[in-house]
């Protein structure tokens, strides 16, 4: 294989590195047959390189579809998504770590809230205070029993709302992926 290409898979590999190392590993090894399959059909470097277009719009497709493929969230997933914030362009650049950071606190949030009503309600019924816990609405202190009630409720809600942030990440991404492609068509 010529230098260039093999500098090109380079290129891409340390694009991907965000992702596990078997999908990595599969995905240079795809481009690492299309372009053994175009050097055999005669094709030179510079069009082979032209016809998959730059390294950085090549492993932002590769990003944007693995991220697509499995929607749920990850530590690894959100990792490729950073990976993608920096080759998504502007947009990407603002939209994607408000929207994703936004899910991950909403989520984090969501399983702690629960926790600490329940927390405050176990307190209570051994007879121990625990002041830096509570759930209070405007002048209103719900007591133990309500507070926990009350965190549930509220936990599950911003859970709810870190899923739906969450796929709204990941449609982005998907949405950001196409354009890139499309461009690269072009």
């Amino acid at each position: 294989m010529d230098k260039t290409l093999s500098d090109y898979l380079d290129q891409v590999d340390r694009r991907l590195r965000p992702l596990p190392a078997g999908e990595r590993a599969d995905i240079i090894l795809e481009i690492r047959s299309e372009i053994l399959e175009l050097e055999a059909a005669g094709a030179a470097p510079e069009e082979i390189l032209s016809r998959l277009g730059e390294a950085r719009g090549l492993a932002a497709a590769y990003l944007g579809d693995t991220i697509s493929k499995k929607p749920s969230f990850s530590l690894s997933r959100l990792g490729a998504v950073a990976a993608f914030w920096g080759l998504a362009g502007l947009g990407g650049m603002l939209v994607l770590p408000l929207t994703s950071v936004l899910a991950v606190s909403l989520l984090v949030s969501g399983a702690l809230i629960p926790a600490a009503g329940l927390a405050k309600f176990l307190a209570s019924l051994a007879g121990i205070d625990l002041p830096f816990i509570m759930f209070q609405i405007g002048g209103y202190m719900a007591p133990p029993a309500t507070a926990f009630k009350l965190s549930v409720v509220a936990g599950a809600l911003l859970l709810l709302a870190g899923q739906g942030l969450w796929r709204l990440t990941v449609r982005l991404v998907r949405l950001i992926g196409q354009q890139h492609r499309r461009l690269a068509d072009q």
